[in-house]
């Protein structure tokens, strides 16, 4: 069989028209996520905003003081306060936002923390985590001790 220099040329064109649509439908989700890269990170940035990394930072390095003999609490939160970077956990933070939520719920949780509400639940969010925490260590120390009465 011999293949003539048309059919040569039809084969590549179609070879080629076909291998620019594969590219182009592999290329399409990625177009679409860039568009919803850049909203998704302004919602992130907002939503730092509304609910500020140093003031978080600022609550935990509170509540983990409290663990430690009240003689090593100012040691302890200086520590602490020299290796918690709230400026890289601030970005850390907005890459987490972006890769695990929607546009759509990036919006919400933004709108949401806009309100007197939203700001009132997070502000007693810290409590509420406290008061848990300890019946939460004792069920996890009395989980541990019965793992190891099983072991014996």
């Amino acid at each position: 069989m011999v293949i003539t220099k048309q059919q040569k040329d039809k084969n590549m064109r179609s070879l080629l028209l076909a291998s620019t649509l594969m590219i182009g439908l592999v290329a399409l989700p990625a177009i679409a996520q860039d568009k919803n890269l850049a909203a998704k990170m302004e919602l992130a940035q907002e939503y730092s905003k509304l609910v500020p990394v140093e003031a978080e930072v600022e609550t935990s390095i509170e509540q983990l003081a409290l663990q430690v003999p009240v003689a090593q609490r100012v040691l302890f939160k200086s520590i602490l306060k020299e290796n918690i970077k709230a400026d890289r956990l601030k970005l850390v933070s907005e890459m987490a936002l972006v890769e695990l939520f929607t546009v759509k719920e990036l919006k919400a949780m933004n709108e949401f923390y806009g309100t007197p509400e939203g700001k009132a639940i997070k502000d007693k969010m810290p409590e509420y985590q406290e008061r848990l925490q300890p019946i939460l260590q004792g069920m996890i120390q009395d989980s541990i001790q019965s793992l190891e009465r099983q072991m014996k």
